[in-house]
């Protein structure tokens, strides 16, 4: 089957399929337009989903007295993409606080990365493939993919039913994101229980450094301020993952070119605080997780 019939399918997917519309990915979209939006200076926080979950970015303001943005969407985005990301919005004045989960790569996931262009087009320029035929050979799968799953729409009948904030059984969705981006969905569902995977000995953040090392030397000359973190992590996870953790954070330390904040023991928490998985936050952590992050910052002086 062409590519461009494909193309042309998805595209009424995007118009026509309500699952679509409010996909939890489409909300690049929204945050792109966010900030459009505000002025700076402002505070723009960066990460996978554990910044999402993870922060009350209107406690942040009013501590910080700064007009904040929570750009952070997906770990599978990659680190890559992020840095384009934020290259694409920041401005002289600007502070950019970024994190990493300690299990972002740098590339991320093809699929990942080409839905967010499908919802926003622009981010096409993010996504960079090692050859012509790696290109093609991720297109190809991504439309195949969006067209099966369009079929099964149209064959099934589905109607994707309306999702709120308010429903306690939901948590990815376009709509479960507050203003100021942080993510609310997940506030008033009943918490899951989780299992803490071990993250691999093998794990090297060489890359991921050199990415956030290329915004680091961007912004500086375009007056931006740029501070990086530890994620979010369950205490017990830290416990049974600490020497690869200590590992990462020492890459961290020799390599990074701008401030590192606070350490990944100022980051860790008790499970009762965490929601779904090792680094998402549940009401009661997302204030205690913002709470520390004030305190790093003020030290700062912001």
């Amino acid at each position: 089957m062409p590519l461009i019939f494909i193309e042309g399918i998805r595209r009424i997917d995007l118009a026509y399929i309500p699952s679509s519309r409010n996909a939890y990915m489409a909300t690049i979209s929204d945050k792109m337009v966010l900030l459009d939006s505000v002025p700076s200076p402002r505070l723009i926080l960066m990460s996978g989903s554990s910044m999402a979950f993870g922060v009350d970015s209107d406690l942040l303001s009013k501590e910080l007295e700064i007009p904040v943005v929570n750009a952070s969407l997906h770990f599978k985005l990659g680190s890559r993409f992020m840095m384009y990301q934020l290259k694409a919005t920041v401005r002289k004045g600007d502070f950019v606080l970024i994190t990493l989960e300690y299990v972002t790569k740098s590339k991320g996931s093809c699929e990942e990365k080409l839905m967010a262009a499908d919802f926003y087009p622009p981010a096409k320029n993010w996504i960079h493939f090692n050859s012509f035929s790696e290109n093609i050979g991720a297109y190809s799968v991504h439309r195949l993919a969006d067209f099966k799953l369009l079929l099964g729409e149209i064959w099934s009948g589905t109607r994707t039913r309306p999702i709120s904030i308010d429903d306690s059984t939901s948590v990815f969705f376009r709509k479960c994101f507050a203003k100021n981006g942080d993510l609310l969905g997940h506030l008033n569902n009943p918490q899951p229980k989780f299992e803490v995977p071990e993250i691999s000995n093998e794990v090297e953040f060489s890359q991921q450094i050199k990415d956030l090392n290329d915004f680091g030397n961007f912004a500086k000359q375009q007056g931006v301020t740029v501070f990086f973190t530890f994620p979010s992590y369950v205490e017990s996870g830290f416990e049974r993952n600490m020497p690869v953790i200590k590992k990462i954070e020492q890459q961290y330390r020799n390599s990074l070119n701008f401030s590192i904040l606070g350490s990944p023991e100022n980051s860790v928490m008790d499970d009762r605080f965490f929601y779904d998985n090792p680094f998402h936050l549940n009401a009661q952590g997302r204030k205690i997780f913002s709470s520390r992050l004030i305190q790093l910052l003020e030290q700062e002086e912001i």
